[in-house]
């Protein structure tokens, strides 16, 4: 039995780019609105803890432009092949970011906000070819869909697993490039940025920085904004690397923390986490 997300999978592949994007949207806000507005209350309560000093009226504005990026994020997945060669990615920070890429290890620390899948067909445009360790959606359809598109832009996606850090441990050894996402929720609770909490070593930030240690990695943080309708700006910032020595774990995370938190804290209306629980990490 062909389910109904299936249909509507393929009726805006078949959409122009703009209308599907739109249709997306207005999708989400609708079905948050009447048929789970905790996801409404959560971001709310959310936006009011990172910006207590914005008037009401703001924050409402912000939750309905988050409900509305992730509508229109989850119908992109069946356009998104289309966004480069429609001219909707603009792309900054580039040449320096990619100057020493294929040179030397490169890890690229990517963030979930705006549509962070237009990050791998930017790095597909430019010729960057990535291993992206990634977690796998439980729903058979959207797995799917994930695959079909990641493999649009030539990612390898590697599991989230030993097996998957051997492998991006291997890639980095031979200079390859690897793209860790760093801000994450586990089990509902989200595990960076830390927003205040410790750092801890139970999340992505601590293995970008592990990874980074053993291979001599520079890291290169990259995202997507939403600069209007199904519009993107791809920003790479300078490579990073991590200070010389054997390091203190915690200390790494909490660097790498500090470049992932402002650039979450300016985009909070784009970014997917945004309704999850910001509980202590054990």
């Amino acid at each position: 039995m062909v389910s109904w997300e299936r249909i509507l999978h393929r009726l805006m592949r078949r959409l122009p780019v703009g209308p599907a994007s739109a249709l997306g949207g207005q999708l989400a806000r609708l079905k948050i609105r009447f048929v789970t507005p905790d996801v409404a209350e959560k971001a709310r309560s959310n936006l009011r803890r990172h910006l207590p000093a914005a008037p009401d009226a703001e924050l409402e504005r912000m939750v309905w432009r988050f409900a509305d990026n992730i509508g229109r994020l989850m119908a992109e997945f069946a356009i998104s092949h289309r966004f480069a060669e429609t001219g909707r990615i603009e792309m900054l920070g580039v040449e320096e970011a990619g100057a020493r890429v294929g040179q030397m290890p490169t890890i690229a620390l990517c963030l979930h906000v705006g549509n962070w899948e237009v990050v791998a067909s930017a790095l597909q445009v430019i010729g960057v070819p990535i291993a992206s360790i990634s977690e796998v959606p439980g729903d058979p359809l959207h797995r799917e869909i994930a695959d079909k598109t990641r493999k649009e832009f030539g990612v390898k996606v590697l599991a989230p697993d030993r097996n998957g850090a051997r492998h991006a441990l291997s890639l980095l050894r031979n200079n390859g490039t690897v793209a860790i996402f760093p801000d994450e929720v586990r089990d509902g609770r989200m595990m960076a940025p830390l927003f205040g909490r410790p750092p801890h070593l139970k999340g992505n930030l601590a293995v970008a920085a592990k990874l980074a240690r053993r291979t001599g990695a520079q890291i290169v943080l990259g995202y997507c904004e939403r600069v209007g309708g199904a519009r993107f700006r791809v920003r790479f910032l300078p490579p990073y690397t991590l200070p010389p020595g054997d390091g203190d774990p915690l200390a790494d995370v909490a660097l790498l923390n500090d470049l992932i938190e402002p650039i979450v804290l300016k985009h909070l209306d784009q970014w997917y986490y945004l309704d999850d629980s910001l509980a202590p990490i054990d």
